[in-house]
């Protein structure tokens, strides 16, 4: 997370526990944040032994006098988010954090040993939103893989697959979650390019591949090179489809996209097969069932594959 605040005195303590008889001296500017070690204790089995009577910071503890216990290891912002969301201070956690605070938040729970406590004050934070940054995203999918919350996972992985054009291995240099869930990210996405390029080609489908010798105005021939020429118009040839725009991009430009248009010298004989072929009507009708159809990566499935455990799906696919 951000480093702590330069002008926020060391001796200056952050009241998250009024009656609190702990004071966490956390990070090397030394922020105190006085807090309750039973309710530190309830939530985290870190703390629950830090407070316990084996250890001298579990020793003679009294809210008239709360005794110091120096964190210089830790990031005082995070902690400071982490304590007031366990002792319920709502009023004082934050309502959005960027991909990488929500990171170093999960990361600290899972240290401290309380990650349950925060599932549900965290669920807000894991909406990807209108984010569009792969970065950020990623450490949004690593923060849902490390509290384990199977619908963000979902939800996320599949903005990534729909927001992102370019490879996933940056993410992958982070070690932020295993190897195969980046294997699956790429297969995913490809397979998703591949489902919109084929009901483009269905368009093309539509207009037949022959003329026949009933036809005398050669209306298949020419509603196809219409077509292939709307379709480089809007930029949806094949490779252009898979290099240059996210799977998003594509989505909005099929759905904007019109039928072709015919120049009005021509005029269609009287063949009975010939047709207004409708085609923005069957393109829509796909590609709702594209997006009904594609879902997010299931994090049950990706542990099932690194763990000798057998997991239970949470998320339908």
């Amino acid at each position: 997370m951000a480093t702590e605040d330069a002008d926020q005195s060391s001796t200056a303590v952050v009241e998250i526990a009024r009656n609190g008889n702990v004071i966490l001296v956390v990070g090397p500017r030394e922020r105190r944040l006085q807090v309750c070690s039973t309710v530190l204790k309830n939530a985290s089995k870190y703390f629950n032994a830090m407070f316990g009577p084996h250890f001298s910071e579990g020793q003679d503890l009294r809210v008239a006098r709360p005794k110091e216990v120096p964190m210089p290891e830790d990031d005082a912002n995070v902690l400071e988010i982490l304590c007031n969301i366990i002792h319920h201070r709502n009023d004082a956690v934050p309502e959005t954090l960027s991909g990488t605070e929500v990171f170093d938040v999960a990361v600290a729970a899972d240290k401290f040993d309380c990650v349950v406590a925060i599932k549900h004050a965290s669920t807000l934070w894991l909406n990807p939103r209108e984010i569009q940054d792969v970065i950020e995203l990623g450490h949004l999918m690593a923060t849902a893989y490390i509290l384990d919350n199977a619908q963000a996972f979902s939800e996320i992985t599949l903005a990534m697959m729909l927001r992102h054009k370019e490879s996933y291995l940056p993410l992958a240099d982070e070690e932020l979650v295993p190897w195969r869930t980046f294997y699956l990210l790429e297969e995913r996405r490809n397979h998703m390019r591949a489902e919109l390029q084929q009901i483009l080609l269905d368009g093309k489908i539509q207009f037949g591949t022959d003329d026949g010798p009933e036809c005398s105005c050669s209306w298949s021939s020419r509603h196809s090179s219409a077509y292939m020429d709307l379709l480089q118009r809007e930029g949806l040839e094949p490779l252009k489809m898979l290099s240059n725009m996210t799977v998003t991009e594509v989505l909005e430009k099929m759905e904007r996209m019109n039928d072709p248009t015919i120049p009005r010298e021509w005029k269609p004989c009287n063949y009975r097969w010939h047709r207004n072929p409708d085609l923005r009507i069957m393109r829509k009708s796909k590609l709702d069932i594209f997006k009904k159809g594609n879902h997010g990566l299931c994090i049950d499935c990706i542990r099932s594959s690194t763990t000798d455990e057998k997991q239970t799906c949470r998320i339908k696919h």
